[in-house]
């Protein structure tokens, strides 16, 4: 388990904002961990069928690809709730003090815009997907904007983590 370099961890842990957030971004994290199951299950599914009975199924692939989506967006929040995420720590790294929480609360700034401009983004493309009607053209005939709701459903749950990691760091400013 990661250590909190900013010692925040467990002052944020009790916050009101936590309380709330917390349980939210962790089913989606939950859910995204069953959707790696299906996806391993689909997987072997299509693999034993293609293979030991000759007769491959041409909906896995394109189901599986749904499900990869599904999975980045419902565990990208949980993964950065908890800072096991992916991190570029050059300047924050070498910062102390009134420094580093500038950074972070840069940072999670960031975060929340960019979650803002995917919901955004995203919203506009289910809505037109929605009024004008259409579906996919794989195998699965699929109304499209289905597959893309995980994406507005993940930006939503990622604006919710940096929210609440901006309350908590400002919090702990004052």
């Amino acid at each position: 388990m990661k250590t909190d370099p900013d010692g925040e961890g467990a002052e944020r842990a009790s916050s009101p904002a936590s309380k709330v957030t917390t349980p939210i971004v962790w089913l989606g994290g939950a859910f995204s961990t069953v959707l790696i199951l299906v996806a391993f299950v689909l997987t072997v599914y299509a693999v034993f069928n293609r293979y030991v009975l000759n007769a491959p199924l041409l909906w896995a692939d394109e189901l599986i690809g749904y499900c990869l989506v599904a999975i980045v967006m419902f565990g990208a929040a949980e993964a950065y709730r908890r800072n096991d995420h992916i991190a570029i720590d050059l300047l924050s790294g070498k910062a102390s003090g009134k420094a580093r929480t500038a950074l972070a609360i840069i940072s999670d700034l960031s975060v929340l815009t960019f979650a803002a401009v995917l919901g955004l983004s995203t919203w506009e493309a289910i809505t037109f997907a929605y009024s004008f009607g259409s579906y996919s053209s794989g195998y699965i005939e699929i109304a499209t904007w289905i597959p893309q709701s995980p994406l507005l459903v993940g930006a939503a749950l990622l604006a919710l983590a940096a929210v609440e990691k901006l309350i908590g760091r400002l919090a702990n400013r004052s």
